[in-house]
């Protein structure tokens, strides 16, 4: 009986140590998994002052970037969350899509950013060079500003620069995001909130 107690005692702190060794590493993964990441030029939408920060790298011609704003907005306004926008723009969608993002900074110089990217989203299908501009004008943009700014490619640097991080990452598709460092590809609704409520 006595034997059979030690036994059972020996099982038990196995298990236990066990137990203990799947949750540190766990622990340690997710740590791993954390990156110390720049929130880029953009301004946030949102709760500046929130714990709960949300990057997303983006590309202004990615229709699966268009299907995940709704959700994106949904988990910012549930959670109080920050969202900060940074461009990577694919090769596979064109040049367009690199000019569109240069376009938004050049609103953003206007601190209209987000009222831009907006645009960019529900043209995405349609807009062009020429639309580029105009919507500068529909936002009521200092034109001739707007347009200088964009025919410069004044920000292409810093759009570069997005890019660059990106792809040290390992980044390959849009919409990828970081919640508070965490990375998640494409708008998983469940997997972003699970991060959130750790948070």
């Amino acid at each position: 009986m006595e034997k059979n107690l030690k036994i059972i005692l020996i099982f038990g702190a196995i298990i236990l140590f066990l137990l203990v060794w799947l949750i540190y590493s766990s622990i340690k993964q997710e740590e791993i998994s954390s990156i110390n990441i720049s929130t880029g030029i953009n301004p946030p939408k949102s709760n500046i002052n929130s714990q709960i920060k949300i990057i997303e790298f983006g590309d202004f011609k990615c229709p699966a970037c268009k299907s995940a704003h709704p959700i994106i907005n949904e988990i910012i306004e549930k959670y109080n969350a920050s969202l900060y926008f940074r461009n990577f723009p694919l090769k596979m969608h064109g040049e367009i899509s690199y000019k569109a993002s240069l376009a938004a900074e050049c609103a953003n110089e206007q601190n209209k950013f987000w009222e831009y990217h907006n645009l960019l989203y529900e043209n995405q299908e349609t807009f062009n060079e020429q639309s580029l501009k105009q919507f500068a004008s529909q936002l009521q943009l200092n034109e001739a500003k707007f347009n200088n700014c964009l025919d410069t490619e004044k920000y292409k640097s810093q759009v570069q620069e997005d890019i660059n991080e990106a792809v040290s990452f390992g980044i390959k598709g849009t919409p990828t995001y970081f919640i508070n460092g965490v990375q998640v590809l494409g708008a998983d609704k469940e997997k972003i909130e699970e991060i959130i409520k750790r948070i």
